[in-house]
């Protein structure tokens, strides 16, 4: 009996783990002392994707905000919709998370 408890656990949590993969993780630095400010994208299993913002300045405001429009609406054309946001400042900057997931 404990060994097909066990057995259907590990299954249990297989599936949602499969599930969960239809998510993805976006997170927008905008912070103007760190490096890597930009969009970050987290697709899981280790694969990533970078664009960076050519800088904080205002004369790059337009811009930065041309680049996280592009990264989301790529996205929503590959299927993904936004589930849900979250925003905070940081060191005189912003981070911005925003979860989308496969419909």
């Amino acid at each position: 009996i404990v060994v097909v408890l066990v057995l259907t656990a590990f299954r249990g949590s297989s599936n949602s783990l499969a599930a969960s993969s239809n998510y993805i993780l976006i997170e927008i630095y905008e912070i103007p002392s760190y490096p890597d400010r930009g969009v970050h994208i987290h697709y899981g299993n280790n694969k990533r994707e970078f664009i960076p913002f050519p800088g904080m300045e205002v004369e790059h405001h337009d811009e930065a905000g041309d680049i996280t429009l592009a990264a989301i609406n790529k996205l929503v054309a590959d299927g993904y919709q936004i589930e849900s946001t979250a925003a905070g400042l940081a060191q005189s900057g912003m981070i911005t998370k925003v979860f989308m997931r496969k419909k």
